[in-house]
């Protein structure tokens, strides 16, 4: 829960020196995570997603996902067995994933400001299963992108989330909006797990592979949304919509074998006030 105090302080000062809310640690459960839950693409992905957006939407402007050293169930990689160090292929869990689609989700050249849409009462209805943001630019007039979640757990659940004609900026192509989607093969999922149509899982170097022959990886989609559009959203998983042109970070591979670190995500999002939330990622191995 978003501690209400803190809102309430970062929104009712409106000068141009007023506080900057930052969330110092957070994850699914506290010492580590509970297994079954915190490694599943249900919680460590979709939630994680959530969770940074609805910070973000209450006035946080950074925020640090915690990970911890081997063995924790929270973890966004699993190191391989053996000593510190030792060869092999590493295990890419369902928090990294959260974290490459909230950066791109997020990512602005000034800044992001980010609004709850409040899709099916979902602030307030526990029983909610579809949630929505949008992610305008710094200057609070265009949207750039829109994140939708379809939490339904069964298979036949898909929802339409239908985008007017004036949520989209004129000045942007929006015959062909791209929209990616964070999926998996069911909430349970811990390495099965796609975002844009590629996957991790059995990827021990860091590279994402196209596993579009699978279903459980949908691919990217192009869709018309110049007189407004419809995006259908598969059972748990969730879609972001390009509105003003796709977003990908690189992440890059490191050579553990010349001293460093294989795969540390550091992303640093722009800031700008109000409502931007920068996701770190602090690797303790």
């Amino acid at each position: 829960m978003i501690p209400q105090s803190g809102i309430d302080l970062t929104q009712a000062n409106t000068s141009s020196n007023r506080p900057q809310l930052i969330m110092s640690e957070f994850n699914s459960a506290s010492c580590g995570g509970i297994p079954t839950i915190s490694d599943t693409f249900a919680v460590g992905s979709l939630w994680t997603v959530d969770y940074a957006l609805q910070m973000a939407s209450n006035g946080y402007s950074a925020a640090y996902l915690h990970t911890r050293e081997r063995g924790i169930t929270y973890n966004l990689f699993s190191p391989p067995e053996g000593p510190n160090g030792n060869p092999g292929p590493w295990v890419t869990n369902p928090p990294f994933y959260a974290l490459i689609a909230t950066a791109e989700a997020l990512h602005s050249a000034d800044g992001s400001i980010v609004v709850d849409l409040d899709i099916g009462n979902s602030k307030t209805n526990m029983d909610a299963t579809t949630a929505g943001y949008a992610v305008y630019d710094a200057s609070g007039t265009n949207v750039k992108q829109f994140v939708l979640f379809n939490y339904a757990n069964a298979s036949d659940a898909t929802t339409t989330f239908a985008l007017p004609k004036t949520a989209f900026s004129s000045g942007n192509n929006v015959s062909r909006v791209t929209v990616k989607y964070l999926s998996a093969q069911d909430l349970h999922e811990k390495t099965n797990i796609a975002w844009g149509g590629q996957t991790l899982a059995g990827v021990g170097n860091g590279v994402f592979k196209d596993d579009i022959s699978s279903s459980w990886a949908v691919p990217n989609k192009e869709v018309d949304c110049a007189n407004g559009c419809s995006i259908d959203v598969p059972p748990t998983a969730m879609a972001v919509v390009f509105a003003a042109g796709p977003n990908k970070i690189t992440i890059q591979t490191r050579n553990p074998h010349n001293g460093a670190v294989q795969l540390v995500p550091f992303l640093w999002l722009n800031s700008a006030w109000p409502f931007i939330c920068s996701l770190f990622a602090m690797l303790a191995l």
